[in-house]
């Protein structure tokens, strides 16, 4: 009976087997909760109900990375007009070709249909100026920054005083615009002693620095001639909102009250053109109204420097070299615009650099013989000048002053 009743009630466990009653229902609840874990279906137990997967992990961070992109290209479409001028006033070279390539069709796009409008005005509000550092941003009325006007054409009889009958019947006489004035120019040259110096300023970007240097030096023996050097480096002309070359000469004429100014500048200016108020003149070679607005600039610090009673040695840009990345024909038509403005203005006198910078065909050179040395006058960049280089374009300025302003400058 024993034997037959434990025959019904099946085996008996012993200790050996290690599979007490507890010890099933614990591995029973395990292999249940792993079923549910893994059904096909996707239902969780009551345990692991809401417990983060591989697959929402990868969600969440999908959705994250998606919500950055957007804020991003919204950001950037917004901005887009400040980070492309923000790329054409660094400095020349790989990083600002491709920044602004990559962000010229963006900022064109966004201006077409206004996204850039809030941010500007926001920086305009905001007195956001200067970039760099630049000292001339001007919180007041810019006086001295000349408007840039496209002219109207004027039909028939528009603007007539009066009938003119030997003209036909209806037709009206329109008087012609008046003579443009020209400056009187500064007053004539006194040779300098050592007991009357005279002030020499040199302003530029980092090729006027160059020259600036080499002006130092031709008149570091000269009791008689006092150099200031104020060339600045990434600067010119074209862009007053990085930094403003107008307002700035007018501070340093007060300081200095220079009765010679030599300005040697442009490499820099194949940019957007800044008219103020966060308006531009975009750059391109074959753009009238920019280099009509350009040439103004130009005059504009003349006419400033001769009102001081300052002549003006307006120094040309040599040749660039292949290293270079400014555009080809772009000196040889900046220093068209410096002539043709210099023959305006009486007081300033052009001199073309690639008289001694340049093959006798114009070209670039960066090897010339000085003095019976073989010298390196030009820098490897294909722009700036070397000690050699810019000590010999000092010198060659020195008779043309001389003889444009009858002076005598003990050299």
């Amino acid at each position: 009976m024993r034997r037959a009743s434990q025959a019904r009630s099946g085996p008996v466990p012993t200790r050996r087997s290690g599979t007490s009653a507890r010890a099933r229902s614990a591995r029973l609840g395990v292999t249940t909760k792993a079923a549910r874990s893994t059904d096909p279906r996707g239902r969780l137990s009551a345990h692991g109900e809401g417990a983060p997967t591989d697959k929402r992990r990868r969600a969440s961070a999908g959705r994250i990375i998606a919500v950055g992109l957007v804020c991003f290209g919204v950001w950037l479409f917004f901005d887009a007009n400040q980070l492309y001028h923000s790329a054409e006033a660094g400095q020349i070279g790989v990083r600002r070709t491709v920044a602004m390539s990559l962000l010229r069709p963006i900022a064109a796009f966004a201006g077409a249909i206004g996204f850039s409008g809030p941010v500007n005005a926001a920086d305009s509000a905001l007195g956001r100026c200067g970039i760099g550092g630049a000292p001339a941003c001007d919180t007041g009325p810019l006086t001295t920054v000349v408007p840039v006007v496209a002219p109207l054409p004027r039909p028939v009889g528009y603007l007539g005083l009066g009938a003119a009958p030997h003209l036909g019947p209806g037709v009206h006489y329109i008087p012609p615009p008046p003579p443009p004035v020209v400056p009187a120019g500064p007053p004539p040259l006194v040779s300098p002693t050592p007991s009357r110096p005279m002030t020499l300023l040199s302003i530029g970007d980092s090729v006027g620095e160059d020259l600036g240097f080499g002006l130092g030096d031709v008149f570091s023996q000269d009791l008689a001639v006092r150099v200031v050097q104020k060339g600045l480096e990434d600067t010119g002309l074209a862009r007053i909102d990085y930094y403003n070359w107008p307002v700035t000469l007018e501070t340093e004429l007060r300081r200095y009250h220079p009765e010679i100014v030599v300005v040697m500048l442009g490499a820099n200016d194949m940019q957007s053109f800044s008219v103020g108020n966060g308006r531009y003149l975009l750059f391109s070679m074959a753009s009238a109204t920019w280099w009509r607005a350009y040439a103004a600039r130009v005059a504009l610090v003349m006419e400033e420097a001769t009102s001081a009673g300052a002549h003006v040695m307006w120094v040309g840009l040599p040749p660039m070299g292949a290293a270079s990345t400014v555009p080809a024909g772009f000196p040889q038509k900046l220093d068209r615009v410096f002539l043709i403005e210099a023959r305006r203005h009486p007081g300033v006198t052009y001199y073309p650099s690639d008289k001694v910078l340049a093959t006798r065909r114009g070209g670039f050179i960066m090897w010339l013989s000085v003095n019976g040395s073989y010298e390196q006058i030009r820098s490897s960049d294909g722009v700036h000048l070397l000690p050699a280089g810019y000590d010999l374009l000092a010198k060659a300025l020195v008779q043309p002053m001389e003889r444009a302003w009858n002076v005598n400058l003990h050299l």
